[in-house]
Order: structure tokens, then C-alpha cells, then sequence
């Protein structure tokens, strides 16, 4: 019941709810930090001619300010290589799509192609066609724009834990739909939905969206 479920880290409301459970055919759920084991790293930074380190370096700077997964990520690499963070002026969280502030007089941008895409930033082609390679990897990508240019971008990988293909099998053995939210590009929601075994995903789902 109700008490062994709290013993195994599963929160119920009431006894209504747990009967109710009996008639659940569809299971809405998130991807980072459910299906994936929520502690992602740094895979790759990819630039166009800047070097990797003055990348990081800004997105260490922004990611102080910040208390998103990934940026805990940056933190780790950027320290790892002492890598010293700017100050940052005017900081902004984007909700679902990244944050922005100023560092030496110029605003520097960290995050989804929706943050770029909001402030009017082209991606070279080049670099975009990177990027969706690697999401097909299923990995996630930060751009990091200066101005109005972009200078490349950050790829992080999140392990998809070692219970989440067993429980989805088991899920959908017993008829039970499973449809996967994540605010991830359309790109990685695919290729972990296809590594999973999900059939129905929605991608670049922001924070509101999940509840609706």
C-alpha cells in the first residue's frame, strides 16, 4: 500500500489514488533525471574559430547564476581545466530555452536553438549540421553565441539509467502507453525514445508545456 510504496521512494496521495492506478493505460514522463540518470557531463565543445577553452570559460562565467543540470556539468569541466569564471552583469534565466548575460561589455548567450532563434541569431550551417549529428547520438547541445554570433557549441551526455529500459518494457508489456516530455530538441528525444523502446515522445517542451 501506501506505506510500502514510500519505503521503495514512491510518494502516493491517498488509498483513492492508488485504486485509481489500476485503470492507468497511458504514463506521461520526463526524460532527465527519470529515464536518464540526471547528471549529465561534458562531451564535446565544438567552435567555429575561437578555442575551446574561451567557450567554456563563458559558459562557466553565465552557468554560476545558473541552477539548470547542465550547468552544474560546465562547473565540473571548467574547474577541472582552472578555468577562472568572469563577472557577469544583467544575467537572465530564458525559461526553456537558456540564459544570457553580460560578460566584458558583451552579451553572451548559452542554450537551445529557441534562445538563438528568439534574439535573431543565425547558426552557420556547418555548425548546425554538427549539431544535429551528435543529437542523434543523443546527446543535448548548448550554443554559445556572442552578439549576434554564434561560436559554437557544447554537447552533453546523460546516461540513461540501467532501470528505465527493463520498466518501459515491462510497462508496455502490460498495455500501459508510455509518451516521453523533455525540453530536448526533437533530434535526442528520438534517439532516446528509439534506444528505450518509447513510441511517443514530445520534444522542446518547455516547463509550462509539461503541465499542460
Amino acid at each position: 500500500g501506501i506505506g510500502k510504496g514510500a519505503k521503495n521512494g514512491i510518494l502516493i496521495k491517498n488509498a483513492e489514488a492508488l485504486e485509481q492506478m489500476n485503470k492507468v493505460n497511458v504514463l506521461i514522463t520526463d526524460k532527465t533525471g527519470t529515464l536518464t540518470e540526471g547528471k549529465p557531463s561534458v562531451e564535446h565543445i565544438e567552435t567555429v574559430d575561437k578555442d575551446e577553452k574561451f567557450i567554456l570559460k563563458l559558459a562557466y562565467s553565465l552557468n554560476q547564476n545558473s541552477e539548470h543540470p547542465l550547468s552544474n556539468a560546465v562547473i565540473k569541466k571548467a574547474k577541472a581545466e582552472n578555468i577562472t569564471p568572469e563577472k557577469v552583469e544583467k544575467f537572465e534565466n530564458i525559461s526553456g530555452k537558456g540564459i544570457k548575460g553580460n560578460i566584458n561589455g558583451k552579451t553572451i548567450f548559452l542554450g537551445n536553438e529557441g534562445l538563438l532563434t528568439s534574439h535573431q541569431i543565425f547558426i552557420p550551417q556547418n555548425i548546425k549540421q554538427k549539431a544535429e549529428e551528435i543529437q542523434a547520438k543523443a546527446y543535448t547541445i548548448s550554443y554559445v553565441a556572442q552578439e549576434n554570433e554564434v561560436l559554437g557549441f557544447i554537447s552533453f551526455t546523460d546516461k540513461i539509467k540501467e532501470s528505465s529500459k527493463k520498466a518501459v518494457q515491462q510497462l508496455l508489456s502490460e498495455g500501459i502507453d508510455i509518451i516521453m516530455m523533455t525540453g530536448d530538441n526533437e533530434n535526442t528525444a528520438k534517439a532516446v525514445a528509439e534506444e528505450l523502446g518509447i513510441r511517443h515522445f514530445k520534444a522542446n517542451c518547455l516547463p509550462e508545456d509539461k503541465l499542460n
